[in-house]
């Protein structure tokens, strides 16, 4: 039997808008709805494809359910702005798409797809209806079926519906749903049903007796309670009416053939004009996508003419002649390299120049010439390992696209291209012509020197940091995971005997059964695989029993040894040297991350990060010098909010969380204990990162009430962190990002989203964005002019890592208090503040005895 599938598209894009995080066109225009519309839609046609396939929309007019009862639907909200702005959008993309619109004036999408079922039915075709909501159960035949969908976090989930499942569930036939709305009402349609009667009656009621109408047949049995009875009686107009209100209609004026939506994934370049429009690269590459033969002809034909062989000669003509030159490495090393002059490409490599080759790339490589590439810090890298120059580097559209929005997932070449070019040109070429418009918008952002003077130079720093890398005592890295091992083994021969068998530790479904089954502790959450045993559910079971706080010791150990003893042993290089990769465009906030391994993130606690800080050290005749600011966040939120409490904390010297503990508490300075600083101290940065009264209730052990109080004791008494607070946050309403003191933007849609958890993320980022934003701008600044420095007075220091606020440099011993001095000056007035900006420099033999 053929098939159709028709979604109810009123449904599914409110389940997109409200299941998908916020996203936007290049123009700004929103698009997560569309975006999860057509995921949720790919993922039904990966199933099995339809014959024929449609989409059932709701027209603004009313119906002649709002004829019958003026109250129909008449608590519901107008539709967001952000999701009316996308259904023309919708409409558009599966117009392009060859995707049967249905739709009729007066008559509701619910009868549309009521309607077709039956069309249907009559011709001998299977009928699967996709809709977010059950209202549809009631249309459910034998040949008849509805699927399902809930969407939550972006994922999908789908349960199929036919009648067999539908009356294990519910315990009538798919009919009788209309029964039992007319019963029990429709809080989201304004469906009145029978006052009193709530949904467990209604079902009971259906169940027993099936339609309204033997209900009320039978409404003088005893096997009705009285009270019901009543109810019943006195809403006997009510439920007739909710009953015709509920009732789908199977004869709305659809003119549809079966076989005339005839579904065929053959989209052609006007898909590729919307979805590019959209920004929606994921689904040009899945489905193959691309543009109209004539603007693809225009795309080759604004590429330029390629030379191809190219004497050394001729090519160190163009190179010397261009204003700048843009590059690309097409194997990801130096094997091969294509330049673009701007009137022509051509490719340089080895196996046709020879030591012409070599020579060609000293002279790409110095500062005689000004050039763009796309990742330059990666560049940076290759260059360097073959002992040539990095100068010269006057753009990276990389990085630029990523300071005009950090928020992106990916900056791929030829999506930026096509996004500020319209074109698809060749990779030399396109980051030349990237350099203008990109530029521009850069400087329309008052982004030009955070770009210029902090990011693009930042690229050489870190490349020399990447292949510097950090020395590692390899003996001692492996004792320290010898211990580790000797530690779980013993705690693990503990466990077992606490449960009284061997088991796997590590196996949730196992260590679940011990724990709830054998043990009898209090259960925690079951889920379809099995208890849950996650930490949060372990950490509660704390004191129950003393298996307990092994299992979490044994757990940590492991991580320990599997990513750190075992982890870091693996990636350390012929040099003894442990070489990260940092990564410049993968935060929101500007700050930097590391991986391959991820040295920014060695485990707070101080004795067991000692413990791994101690196997970095310095070579052999030097030592590691450590610079941390101290706390630069608050500092900056003392700048940034004016609050003149906080800043005169700052001036004076006093210790900020005393005397935050004091103005919270209502104590004397003298006076603070050692708790109440602690929980001032956790109040002070919970609030730099928009902490809940919950969060800060579990970090300081107290009610969730007196976490409350402290966080509304501490905004009464810094008033001006309170004003800062609403101010940030209604700018970044109006304006739509929030910005660093360096001009580092951050789009923040989520502050316009219908949804109240994405809408307060919103408020968190705008709080948080602008200081730990600008954070990461200053200790950028500073590792910038640190290196300008060492270079400039002839040092051999070199900066290895930074962490967080903190930059570790290795250099000769008798260069260490000198070094220790210059990333002290550097780092405190890499900017001016108004209050001090203060850095402590420490060195030793090793990271733990230099931090």
């Amino acid at each position: 039997m053929n098939k159709l599938m028709i979604l109810d598209g009123n449904s599914i894009v409110n389940r997109a808008f409200y299941g998908v995080r916020p996203l936007n066109a290049p123009d700004g225009t929103p698009t997560n709805a569309v975006y999860g519309f057509l995921a949720i839609l790919q993922k039904l046609l990966d199933g099995e494809a339809p014959d024929s396939l449609c989409v059932a929309f709701d027209l603004p007019a009313p119906t002649f359910r709002h004829d019958m009862f003026e109250g129909y639907k008449a608590q519901r909200k107008p539709m967001p702005d952000d999701l009316a702005v996308q259904m023309p959008l919708l409409k558009e993309t599966l117009d392009a798409m060859h995707i049967r619109r249905l739709e009729a004036a007066g008559w509701e999408a619910d009868d549309v797809l009521g309607s077709v079922a039956a069309k249907c039915e009559k011709s001998g075709w299977e009928c699967e209806i996709v809709t977010g909501d059950k209202d549809s159960f009631q249309l459910i035949t034998d040949t008849t079926s509805v699927l399902h969908v809930k969407t939550r976090m972006g994922q999908t989930e789908t349960i199929l519906y036919d009648k067999a499942r539908f009356a294990e569930e519910y315990g009538f036939a798919p009919p009788l749903m209309v029964d039992l709305k007319a019963l029990m009402g429709d809080a989201s349609d304004n469906i009145p049903g029978v006052p009193g009667i709530g949904e467990k009656t209604a079902l009971d009621l259906v169940r027993r007796f099936g339609t309204v109408e033997n209900i009320y047949a039978n409404l003088e049995t005893p096997d009705i309670k009285d009270s019901v009875r009543k109810k019943l009686d006195a809403g006997r107009e009510s439920a007739k009416m909710s009953y015709t209100l509920a009732t789908i209609s199977r004869d709305a004026p659809i003119e549809l053939d079966p076989a005339e939506a005839a579904w065929k994934a053959d989209f052609g370049p006007e898909l590729y004009e919307v979805l590019n429009r959209l920004g929606f690269r994921k689904f040009i590459e899945k489905w193959g996508l691309a543009p109209a033969p004539e603007a693809a002809a225009e795309a080759v034909s604004r590429a330029l003419p390629e030379i191809a062989p190219i004497s050394a000669e001729e090519a160190e003509r163009r190179i010397r002649a261009a204003a700048t030159v843009g590059i690309f490495c097409p194997e990801g090393n130096l094997d091969s390299l294509m330049v673009c002059d701007g009137e022509s490409i051509f490719t340089l490599n080895w196996a046709e120049l020879g030591e012409d080759y070599n020579r060609l790339l000293r002279l790409l490589f110095s500062g005689e010439v000004k050039k763009s590439a796309h990742g330059v810090k990666d560049l940076m890298g290759l260059v360097l390992a073959e002992g040539l120059g990095t100068e010269g580097f006057v753009f990276d559209t990389e990085l630029a696209a990523y300071v005009l929005d950090p928020t992106e997932s990916s900056y791929d070449l030829p999506k930026l291209t096509q996004r500020h070019l319209g074109a698809e040109l060749p990779a030399a070429q396109a980051v030349l012509e990237l350099i203008a418009p990109m530029r521009a918008k850069i400087e329309a952002n008052g982004a030009a020197r955070l770009y210029d003077e902090i990011e693009l130079p930042l690229c050489e720093v870190l490349a020399e940091m990447e292949r510097a890398g950090f020395l590692v005592d390899r003996k001692a890295l492996s004792d320290f995971g010898e211990s580790l091992t000797a530690g779980i083994d013993a705690l693990q021969r503990g466990i077992w005997d606490m449960a009284g068998h061997e088991f796997n530790i590590n196996s949730p479904k196992q260590l679940g059964e011990v724990l709830f089954e054998e043990l009898m502790l209090p259960a925690g959450k079951k889920t379809k695989t099995g208890w849950s045993t996650n930490a949060d559910v372990l950490e509660k079971l704390i004191g129950k029993h003393p298996i307990i706080g092994d299992i979490l010791e044994y757990r940590m150990l492991t991580k320990l040894k599997s990513t750190y003893a075992d982890g870091l042993l693996k990636v350390i290089s012929a040099d003894g040297r442990i070489h990260t990769c940092f990564k410049m465009t993968v935060t929101a906030t500007g700050r930097l991350s590391s991986t391959e391994p991820n040295l920014q993130n060695i485990p707070v606690r101080r004795e067991l990060g000692a413990q791994i800080r101690r196997m970095f050290v310095a070579a052999p005749g030097c030592l590691l010098v450590d610079a941390d600011y101290s706390q630069i966040e608050l500092r900056l939120l003392a700048h940034i909010s004016g609050d003149e409490t906080m800043r005169e904390a700052f001036r004076s010297g006093e210790d900020i969380h005393a005397v935050t503990a004091s103005q919270v508490f209502g104590v004397p300075l003298s006076e603070v204990t050692a708790q109440q600083r602690s929980s001032a101290k956790a109040v002070n940065f919970g609030i730099v990162y928009g902490i809940s009264a919950f969060s800060l209730a579990q970090d300081i052990k107290v009610s969730p009430a007196e976490a409350r109080a402290y966080i509304e004791a501490y905004l009464q008494k810094y008033h001006g962190v309170r004003e800062y607070m609403e101010r940030v946050i209604a700018e970044a309403k109006e304006k739509g990002y929030v910005e660093t003191i360096f001009g580092r933007r951050r789009p923040v849609p989520e502050l316009k989203a219908s949804n109240f958890n994405t809408r307060s993320f919103g408020e968190r980022v705008a709080r948080n964005m602008p200081i730990q934003g600008a954070a990461a701008d200053i200790i950028k600044l500073a590792m910038v002019n640190v290196r300008r420095r060492l270079r400039a007075e002839g040092l051999e220091a070199r900066l290895l890592l930074q962490v967080h606020d903190e930059l570790i440099a290795e250099c000769p011993e008798a260069e260490a208090e000198r070094v220790a001095a210059l990333l002290e000056e550097e780092m405190e007035r890499a900017v001016q503040l108004t209050v001090p900006l203060i850095a402590e420099a420490h060195s030793g033999h090793s990271w733990a005895e230099a931090h």
